[in-house]
């Protein structure tokens, strides 16, 4: 039957370099691995969407792995992709779909975002801030923080590495960076804890100099993200994903929000699974 294909599930965007940056990483993925079929699908905005591709698969007897191309462990990686492949499962009995587990963090992604902090001419006294989209999640941000601290040893110690949100909680971007100059810090480089360039990273850019920072690129085609898509998919195929969700809100009630403890991951509907025939294919 050969390997599983290494089936990808990114956010979607509707913004063309985006998308066209998600397919440049996926490439630089096959470069890696040779002979192994990798394919993309998206949450929403783009097709396929996830449940049609694994549905396509799974009418053609192909086994895949289905791995979030994300770098937090937030609704997108809880609810709606794993939502997707138990309800695919349940479709379809004896199909062959494992599920692996968010990127980050992990040194190889500590790699990359220290290239692209010297890539935009971070020195040893640059105070840097981590910049990521936010979340409804509390555990999701909370592990922003550790992917901070994790950057801040990664480099050595010295500077200090921040923290910021581009949507759904504080500190924003302009918040973070004006904090580090009361602190007498006026090189700060915000470096944008994204994939591939869109409307959040975008505006993370713009409030950056808005207030006073430089900035660097997305993590985008980087060899060592590709890698880690590799490892990821290794996981999912040898069985031993290893998840940190003690803090889940599937397994942890949090004050003031909805409870989630126990519920089944529910997809939200992709547009493309409202449209008969949706293009998906199963080659």
């Amino acid at each position: 039957m050969g390997d599983p294909v290494l089936l990808a599930v990114a956010h979607g965007t509707s913004y063309a370099p985006g998308i066209a940056t998600l397919h440049a990483l996926l490439e630089r993925v096959r470069e890696l691995a040779p002979g192994l079929r990798v394919e993309l699908a998206f949450v929403d905005h783009e097709p396929p969407s996830v449940r049609g591709a694994l549905s396509a698969f799974a009418a053609a007897d192909v086994p895949v792995a289905t791995l979030p191309l994300l770098l937090t462990a937030a609704s997108h990686s809880k609810g709606d992709i794993a939502g997707t492949v138990r309800l695919v499962r349940h479709e379809r009995p004896g199909s062959v779909v494992t599920y692996g587990r968010p990127l980050g963090p992990d040194p190889l992604l500590l790699a990359a975002l220290n290239d692209r902090a010297a890539e935009a001419g971070a020195g040893p006294d640059t105070a840097i801030v981590l910049a990521s989209a936010g979340a409804a999640d509390p555990d999701a941000n909370a592990e922003i923080w550790r992917a901070a601290r994790l950057f801040w040893e990664y480099r050595g110690g010295g500077a200090p590495v921040e923290v910021a949100y581009a949507s759904a909680t504080t500190p924003t971007v302009t918040e973070s960076v004006q904090r580090l100059h009361r602190l007498g810090h006026d090189d700060v480089l915000v470096v944008p804890y994204f994939l591939a360039p869109g409307k959040l990273p975008g505006g993370v850019q713009r409030d950056a100099r808005a207030a006073g920072a430089r900035t660097a690129e997305v993590l985008g085609a980087h060899e060592s993200v590709a890698r880690l898509v590799l490892a990821r998919y290794a996981e999912a195929v040898g069985g031993s994903v290893l998840m940190n969700c003690d803090t889940c809100q599937y397994r942890s009630p949090w004050p003031g929000r909805e409870n989630k403890v126990g519920q089944l991951q529910e997809p939200h509907t992709h547009p493309a699974d409202e449209v008969p025939d949706a293009p998906v294919s199963a080659r």
